[in-house]
């Protein structure tokens, strides 16, 4: 990092360039750097410029000029700007450097060349510096020799430590969003013992290796109050990659130790970059072995679910054959329970018929067809005639209206009686079935009544999916049961928007995995930003953020929380240090998940989530069921007391006035008021009703 320094008296003052035009002159709210009671600086007077690694310097048209080692600047650029470079801003005087400012290049220094530039001042020991060049050469070689990215780190470490003759040393690595960890310690040093954070925040901002033979004289830190421990001399490299510091190297000698030279710094630094180097290999080598793990064990479950499928089919051919053997005994039985054997045993051999096209997978794609209602409603009752008999069911049913219906696939039938059946086995003997049609706009309703009050249709599950897929609805209100045919394929109920995985993070590595995720829980993948966006949003089952791909994780939750749509939606963040966890779950995370998680882990744990949140729906709904029972309550006390007495008026004035009708009247109303109050006392007693998916009703009759 550049800096400018000038002299105000005896005290030398610095500034950091950090802005990519820095703009000089004596306006504070105009200027980068400024020098408000400088009369000869123009209030914007000069702007540095960064252009393709190179600084630049221009005049901005000031009074008093600009100049740059004694030349005047004009208002193109002038440069590019070299170490040591003196600007003449008016009177102000400034120098330019590359670095830290004031270092003496040995007991303070930073930014030291290749290591060969440093051994060519060495010239005239060529022995030495041959020796120090095999040192370097081997502990590369020691380098290479491992494989896990752990040891790495350690022998990184030892071989600095043998390199430099330091005393003790520290491998630290970067945290997100801050701050660092010690993961080896080496030499006179424990893992307790920390670097000082304004060393390794300094070379990770300046992006330079940097040594100090007296830490508590070091301009750089005289300002930071973090070496009050009197550290030894030191010297700190940071490990780069692709411009930022995720680790450092820091090393240190015993207080009134033999002081680091340029060369141990220099030969640190070679040593940091090939450990870089290292390093990103084994991470390279570890993810093809991971890759090539995966393509093993995805060729594993291939071949293991052809393996399952043959053994699939071989299932049910046997099945095929052993419902045909048993078809053939029961064919001579002319009896109803004959007549039911054999609809029964046809419809065993019609599903596992169709479980062998669904698994084979050239089986064609279904489509739809078309069929006319008389020709359905005569195979419902050649279907169930005989279960009816079998259970004395009586049967009527209303002619057919003229039309068609159409619906998508070839298993309507059967689907239709795991839909039926149920109800017709809750009848008792003697028990009559009423079949009768209806129309809608866009599609006819087969009305099937029962005399009896059962529980309600409880198809199976293979029943449900193919009416779903078949675009067959139904719905059950009072003994009264409605398929919902269409008439059509634009009468094709619409497909219900599936509900959503929002996943916030910046590493696209992650799309891949969250999709396979979402697609085995029935969910769509939804990208979304570190900010919500604005509402009205779908619905979101699950919010995944992800810690390590989302610059402020706690920021994003609270943002998410606060928003509409997320209010009560589990959030899952994931990639996270165990210390953080803290901080997520008080933002309101619902759970979180380490770094290294697998696809098993993630979806086990949406899965936990999505049986929470369905518990705490259903205590919702029970609590808000009991306050319904207690507000009907209230209210039948409330009315039934100022009723009674109006009751008891309107008698009296009855027999008083026994001829005039409007008491009558009003004596209806209060009867009428009366029967309402006794709906609300079975809303009060009576019990509730469960079903599947979790909802409840109050049954009153």
């Amino acid at each position: 990092m550049p800096y400018l320094s000038w002299m105000e008296g005896s005290q030398p003052f610095r500034h950091a360039v950090v802005e990519d035009l820095c703009v000089l002159g004596r306006d504070p709210l105009g200027c980068g750097l400024s020098r408000p009671g400088q009369g000869t600086v123009s209030p914007v007077h000069a702007v540095l410029s960064k252009t393709e690694g190179a600084w630049w310097v221009k005049d901005l048209g000031s009074i008093s000029g600009t100049t740059l080692n004694g030349h005047a600047v004009g208002s193109a650029p002038e440069g590019p700007l070299r170490d040591g470079d003196e600007l003449a801003l008016g009177s102000w005087r400034l120098t330019f450097t590359h670095g830290f400012p004031g270092l003496d290049g040995t007991t303070f220094a930073e930014h030291v060349g290749d290591l060969f530039d440093e051994i060519r001042l060495q010239s005239d020991r060529p022995a030495w510096y041959l020796a120090e060049l095999k040192q370097l050469y081997g502990a590369t070689e020691r380098l290479l020799g491992e494989a896990d990215s752990n040891t790495l780190g350690r022998a990184l470490l030892e071989e600095s430590l043998r390199l430099t003759s330091a005393d003790r040393g520290l491998f630290v690595a970067r945290l997100e969003p801050g701050g660092w960890r010690v993961i080896h310690a080496a030499g006179e040093a424990t893992e307790e013992l920390a670097p000082p954070a304004s060393v390794l925040a300094y070379v990770a901002r300046e992006c330079t290796s940097i040594l100090s033979n007296q830490p508590l004289a070091d301009p750089r830190f005289e300002e930071a109050g973090a070496l009050e421990d009197s550290p030894g001399c030191f010297l700190c490299a940071p490990l780069m990659e692709e411009g930022q510091a995720f680790s450092a190297l820091y090393l240190e000698r015993q207080p009134g130790g033999i002081p680091f030279t340029r060369l141990d710094l220099a030969t640190l630094q070679a040593f940091s970059r090939r450990g870089v180097l290292v390093l990103r290999q084994a991470r390279l080598q570890r993810k093809a072995v991971e890759q090539a793990e995966q393509q093993g064990e995805l060729l594993r479950l291939r071949k293991q679910i052809q393996q399952d499928s043959e053994c699939w089919d071989e299932l049910l051919a046997a099945m095929v054959g052993s419902v045909r053997r048993i078809q053939s005994w029961v064919r001579e039985q002319q009896d109803p329970e004959g007549d039911a054997l054999r609809f029964h045993l046809e419809r065993l051999a019609a599903l596992v018929e169709e479980g062998r096209c669904q698994d084979d997978p050239r089986t064609p794609a279904a489509t739809g067809q078309s069929i006319g209602l008389a020709s359905l409603q005569e195979d419902l009752a050649l279907r169930w005639r005989s279960l009816l008999d079998l259970r004395g069911i009586r049967w009527t049913a209303d002619p057919p209206p003229q039309g068609a219906v159409w619906w998508l696939g070839g298993s309507l039938l059967l689907a239709l009686d795991g839909l039926v059946e149920p109800l017709v086995m809750q009848l008792p003997p003697g028990a009559e079935l009423t079949v009768r049609w209806g129309h809608e706009p866009g599609r006819y309703l087969l009305r099937i009544q029962f005399s009896a009050g059962l529980r309600g249709p409880s198809p199976d599950g293979w029943s449900q999916r193919v009416l779903k897929e078949s675009g067959i609805r139904w719905r059950w209100a009072d003994r009264l049961l409605e398929v919902l045919l269409p008439e059509g394929p634009e009468a094709m109920p619409d497909e219900p928007m599936r509900p959503l995985l929002g996943l916030v993070s910046e590493d696209l590595g992650l799309v891949g995995l969250f999709q396979a995720v979402a697609e085995a829980g029935d969910l769509g993948l939804l990208p979304l930003e570190s900010e919500p966006p604005p509402p009205p949003l779908p619905i979101h089952r699950f919010l995944v953020i992800d810690a390590k791909g989302t610059p402020d994780a706690e920021a994003t939750i609270r943002a998410y929380r606060r928003h509409p749509a997320f209010a009560t939606t589990p959030i899952l963040v994931v990639r996270c240090a165990e210390g953080d966890t803290p901080g997520l779950i008080e933002a309101g995370a619902t759970d979180w998940l380490a770094d290294g998680f697998g696809w098993e882990a993630l979806h086990q744990r949406l899965r936990v989530l999505q049986g929470h949140t369905e518990l705490r729906q259903r205590a919702l709904a029970a609590e808000r069921l009991e306050s319904f029972r207690q507000m009907a309550g209230t209210l039948k006390h409330e009315i039934n007391n100022p009723l009674a007495v109006i009751s008891m008026q309107v008698e009296m004035l009855q027999r008083k006035y026994p001829e005039e009708a409007k008491l009558a009247k009003i004596g209806e109303m209060v009867d009428r008021i009366q029967g309402l109050l006794q709906v609300l006392q079975k809303m009060r007693e009576t019990p509730t009703e469960g079903y599947a998916d979790g909802s409840s009703i109050l049954k009153l009759g």
